[in-house]
């Protein structure tokens, strides 16, 4: 009787024990599973914040292209990328001349030259800049001329350029006013304007040679 009771809770605690073994490894490998599905899941949410985030650069990227093309070709199109169009200002100064009776104006263009500037060179470190000095002697009616013949240029001619200096004076007459003035060259003007054109920098490729 005994011998039976102590057969039975012998086989009762086999069971236990392998039920318990089976169940721990259940937990294990739950665990596991578990464990992989989250790190499968927190690198391919990982993986999509990469993807968005490459998306939204790719479109910001993009749209700053655009808008340097745009503000690019603007620059070309009104003459200060690329080559000077000397062509262009000398009609525009012929053309003002007839247009608003200048009596007498002389010019004179100077060779181009490179703006050198650390300041400019640093913040730009891929255009070079180049100036051309404009000289103007002009013979005028009215100082407000003057105002007209800058200020056209500034509209008409491609470029870009400043006034480096400018000078009027009235011009000695018989008449202490204008208004009994015979001539209509009653004041002198001098002027230095400097046009300016950029482009981009011829960079030299390096040779790399294997001694």
């Amino acid at each position: 009787m005994i011998v039976n009771i102590l057969n039975n809770l012998q086989k009762e605690l086999a069971v236990f024990v392998i039920s318990i073994a089976v169940t721990s490894v259940i937990i294990i490998f739950s665990q596991t599973w578990w464990q992989t599905s989250y790190d499968s899941m927190r690198d391919a949410k990982n993986d999509l914040n990469d993807a968005r985030q490459r998306y939204y650069t790719a479109l910001n990227q993009k749209r700053l292209l655009k808008e340097f093309e745009k503000k690019f070709g603007a620059l070309q199109k009104s003459g200060i990328v690329g080559r000077e169009n000397r062509l262009n200002w000398v009609d525009v100064i012929e053309n003002l001349t007839v247009d608003f009776k200048i009596p007498y104006l002389k010019y004179r263009i100077e060779k181009r030259k490179p703006v050198t500037s650390t300041d400019l060179s640093q913040r730009y470190p891929g255009i070079d800049i180049f100036k051309s000095t404009m000289t103007l002697q002009l013979q005028l009616l009215h100082e407000g001329d003057l105002y007209t013949i800058i200020n056209t240029l500034h509209k008409n001619a491609r470029g870009l350029f400043d006034i480096q200096s400018c000078i009027i004076n009235r011009n000695p007459a018989l008449s202490e006013s204008l208004l009994d003035s015979n001539t209509d060259k009653n004041f002198s003007a001098n002027c230095r304007l400097n046009w300016y054109t950029m482009k981009k920098k011829n960079i030299k490729p390096i040779n790399n040679r294997s001694s």
